[in-house]
């Protein structure tokens, strides 16, 4: 049993400067999206509309005031 929550999910949506998948990550403080290929940050925000299974799943485990 695990108390805490994964720091980084991959997502099936693709990153808008490379094309490689994104990584949904977490830190003590915020939520984002970023691409392991290019290293390039996104704000969440940007992807909620596009939310897949991964993100949706990552999520839950993370305080709204993160997001």
């Amino acid at each position: 049993m695990s108390f805490f929550s994964a720091r980084d999910a991959e997502t099936s949506l693709s990153c808008p400067q490379c094309g490689a998948k994104l990584h949904i990550r977490r830190t003590c403080h915020e939520v984002y999206m970023q691409c392991p290929a290019c290293d390039a940050r996104f704000p969440l925000a940007k992807f909620i509309a596009q939310a897949d299974l991964a993100m949706e799943h990552f999520l839950e485990g993370v305080y709204c005031d993160r997001i």
